[in-house]
């Protein structure tokens, strides 16, 4: 997927985290710099910017008509952390928004674990907060042709909870072992981070808060 070649441009270097630390964050906010997130376009700190209040500092998106994204290079191995946890609030969903179908393949709200950072076989999962596809839904970014992948899971769907903040946390290994036949998985590393409110397709308004992102062991 086109998204993942800017990975090949990154010149960030990272630590590898040690296995005695319970849990890796990916970022909590804390900071205003955003310095190891990148965009699509130079236009992605317009859309994606930190928020403060009182008590802690998030991240606030704000998509009209953008198909813009931020990614953060990582090196985590998701056998010896296999839980991803995040907080998000959706707070404007697009106009009919469907991410499995081309022309209607806009999210609220979206993370994706990046399993493989190729510009021509790029493999993700990602989980979304969708529009109109219920919860529990297994899909496939249309945008991703073969040998490119993009499963998709969608985690919440359309008013139920918008304005709220939800808590998830998902078992990233064993979604890879499910959606690429795997018994057993000693390790494997996942290369980047993305998040990615959107509403290029339908051309309406998408709007998203993030915060807390990190993988641990339980």
């Amino acid at each position: 997927m086109k998204i993942l070649a800017l990975l090949l441009f990154f010149t960030c270097l990272l630590s590898t985290p040690s296995d005695k630390e319970e849990q890796i964050w990916v970022d909590n906010f804390e900071s205003t710099e955003m310095s190891d997130w990148h965009g699509r376009a130079d236009d992605f700190r317009d859309i994606y910017k930190i928020n403060t209040t009182a008590d802690s500092s998030y991240l606030s998106a704000r998509s009209e008509g953008s198909d813009n994204l931020i990614i953060k290079k990582v090196n985590i191995d998701i056998a010896k952390y296999p839980y991803l946890n995040w907080k998000w609030r959706a707070r404007t969903l697009p106009i009919e928004g469907d991410e499995s179908e081309k022309s209607k393949c806009d999210i609220a709200a979206s993370v994706i674990v990046v399993i493989r950072a190729s510009k021509w076989r790029p493999q993700s999962i990602k989980y979304t907060w969708s529009t109109t596809l219920p919860k529990e839904t297994l899909s496939e970014s249309p945008y991703a042709f073969w040998p490119a992948r993009t499963d998709i899971i969608v985690m919440q769907s359309g008013e139920e909870n918008l304005g709220k903040w939800i808590t998830e946390k998902v078992n990233v290994l064993e979604h890879y072992k499910m959606f690429y036949d795997k018994k057993k998985v000693r390790s494997k590393d996942i290369e980047a981070f993305v998040i990615m409110t959107d509403s290029d397709n339908t051309k309406s308004l998408s709007e998203a808060d993030y915060d807390d992102i990190f993988f641990s062991k339980n």
